[in-house]
């Protein structure tokens, strides 16, 4: 009987042993498994890694009027290393209205469940970004950060060259992106069919206050990949 008692207390000091391994297990990042297809060659810091900023705009300000700004990243490629990174400052200011036709169209279709509107959404997706850029205000580079690619065929490239990709960080004081987002609503507003005017106002509201309080980029949805 005492055998049999201390094989069960052995087997289940096992078990145990299992499953902690089990939940102290590290995630897989999915990240990890997309291999690039170039050999970086050079970076305007002298790193291999990239700034945090580029994935987490608010981290390129260190100053202590962060709280008080929006930040907003895009980026450029281009065989001239200057004509890549005025190429990116250029887009990641355009990224600011971008995202402001992202944001109202995405707050639209939740509200209305993507099934009634399609002409507000389809003119949110296809005129507001543009027309939207016209009330950007005070934006302005802070910084910015290149790298030299070669993409080799032999590495899965559809080509071999080389070439400078660039990331610029703009950021833009929120009270001066709240007045945009109330100027594009106006806009919107002021374009759209009557029917549906009414309702638009409504699930807008407070569109400019929601979209200044973001923390974390939208992502924008190009209009070619939509199905």
């Amino acid at each position: 009987m005492k055998k049999l008692l201390a094989l069960f207390m052995v087997m289940a000091l096992v078990a145990s042993c299992g499953s902690s391994k089990k939940e102290t297990a590290p995630k897989v990042d999915d990240t990890l498994k997309t291999q690039p297809d170039y050999k970086l060659l050079e970076t305007s810091t002298g790193k291999s890694t990239r700034p945090e900023w580029v994935l987490e705009p608010s981290k390129g300000d260190k100053s202590k009027e962060r709280k008080k700004n929006r930040y907003f990243v895009n980026e450029s490629e281009h065989s001239s290393k200057r004509l890549a990174v005025r190429s990116a400052e250029a887009r990641a200011t355009a990224r600011i209205a971008q995202e402001i036709a992202q944001f109202m169209k995405n707050t639209f279709a939740e509200a209305t469940q993507g099934g009634e509107g399609e002409d507000v959404t389809e003119y949110m997706q296809e005129q507001l970004a543009q027309e939207a850029q016209t009330f950007i205000v005070g934006a302005r580079v802070i910084k910015t950060y290149w790298e030299k690619r070669r993409y080799l065929e032999a590495m899965g490239a559809e080509e071999d060259k080389t070439v400078y990709t660039a990331y610029a960080l703009v950021k833009i004081g929120k009270k001066a992106l709240e007045k945009a987002v109330r100027r594009s609503r106006a806009k919107l507003l002021g374009d759209i069919a009557p029917e549906v005017k009414q309702k638009t106002d409504k699930i807008l509201k407070d569109v400019d206050k929601a979209f200044t309080d973001l923390e974390s980029p939208v992502a924008v949805k190009d209009i070619d990949s939509e199905e």
